[in-house]
């Protein structure tokens, strides 16, 4: 037997008396095909851009291992310990590098005190934007990264506990730039920038076959004078409004969110989502709306004073849309076939995310390429699931 099998085995025996220590996991395997968008509504002068991009291939989507550890410290108190690892297989899961090797995901360590609530620590990727409640749980393919924001991971605090019927949630979270202990608070800008900071406020709401959850996001670190490369276009503030219901035969999800950024655009997102479970089958589909406005008004100090970077990066000004459509076929509890299809014109959010303000001022005229909204993009995978 493997040495650190046994040695694993001991740990957990040896601890039995003091924690409840359980690993679970995923691991999904199969193919995707998918088409990138070529957005072209601005060419400079003498500057063309090829179609979009395609790719397919075989391969793991996802190999995850989870470790919960959780100790009753009695008088309604308990710890729990929550550390996910990725990437466990020979091609480092979705081919992200060629050593196969494994690579930390989230972690978190929670008290709660069944009188006061609960604090939690943890260093953790955002959720999509509207995953869950909006999305109605339906078997699809997200849009974070294509209309919505991208995840990014940070290193939070929160405190949590019930109000009546509601629960209350604060959470302060560090920039994804400044991850790490010792960091994220204080610090020069360049190699050991700070970044943004933000606080959450979120009340949740869960009755029967209706959830609502309403949350609102405060920025600090703000630049209200340049929006001319991604880490000058900072935000002030972000709302977020989930509706679902459960009416037996389907689940629906709405969602909501608008940010707004220092100086410069607003960004409203919208998400309808529906669910179908149909014996061991669920199908599902969701429709995503994302706007940009007020790019064209803003000031034209903002770029640099360059009317033509403005006429370029005014182009964000409009809307994108995407949808996705799903199923997913169980054929166990734990193991599962998921067809998925998803299409999308990239947003005015990652028009300004991509766009690389340094490389155009060097030259690089294909940037003015990724404004504007041009063809759209697509991806379809099939994949199998078990889940343990």
């Amino acid at each position: 037997m493997n040495k650190s099998i046994v040695a694993l085995a001991v740990l957990a025996f040896s601890s039995a008396s003091f924690a409840q220590v359980s690993i679970t996991g995923s691991l999904a395997m199969g193919y995707k095909a998918s088409k990138a968008s070529n957005r072209n509504a601005f060419a400079a002068t003498g500057t063309t851009y090829a179609g979009g991009a395609e790719s397919a291939g075989l391969g793991v989507d996802t190999s995850q291992i989870n470790v919960t550890a959780k100790e009753d410290l009695g008088g309604g108190q308990t710890v729990e310990a929550n550390m996910a690892f990725a990437g466990a297989d020979r091609s480092g899961e979705s081919n992200t590098t060629s050593s196969g090797a494994v690579t930390g995901r989230d972690a978190t360590l929670s008290y709660t005190n069944t009188s006061f609530g609960r604090i939690q620590m943890g260093s953790t990727e955002g959720a999509a934007v509207h995953a869950g409640i909006p999305s109605a749980d339906a078997p699809v393919i997200d849009m974070d990264g294509k209309l919505f924001q991208i995840k990014s991971s940070s290193d939070f605090i929160s405190y949590a506990a019930p109000i009546g019927p509601v629960i209350f949630i604060y959470k302060l979270s560090e920039s994804s730039a400044s991850k790490g202990l010792g960091l994220g608070f204080q610090g020069n800008a360049g190699a050991s920038a700070v970044g943004q900071r933000t606080s959450d406020v979120a009340l949740a709401y869960s009755s029967g076959a209706m959830e609502i959850v309403g949350a609102y996001r405060s920025y600090d670190n703000t630049n209200k004078t340049s929006i001319t490369t991604a880490d000058s276009l900072t935000k002030d503030n972000v709302y977020n409004f989930q509706f679902g219901y459960d009416a037996g035969f389907a689940k629906f999800g709405v969602g909501y969110q608008q940010a707004t950024a220092s100086v410069g655009p607003k960004v409203q997102d919208i998400l309808l989502g529906a669910s179908f479970p149909m014996g061991a089958w669920t199908f599902g589909a969701t429709y995503a709306l994302s706007t940009v406005s007020g790019v064209a008004d803003t000031p034209l100090s903002a770029f640099s004073g360059s009317a033509t970077l403005k006429s370029i990066m005014q182009q964000a000004d409009g809307s994108a849309n995407g949808f996705s459509l799903g199923a997913k076929y169980n054929l166990s509890k734990r193991t599962n076939v998921l067809v998925r299809y998803a299409s999308w014109v990239k947003s005015g959010y990652e028009q300004f995310e991509s766009f690389d303000g340094a490389a155009f001022n060097g030259g690089d005229m294909t940037q003015a390429g990724k404004f504007g909204y041009g063809d759209r993009a697509s991806e379809t995978s099939i994949l199998l699931v078990h889940n343990f």
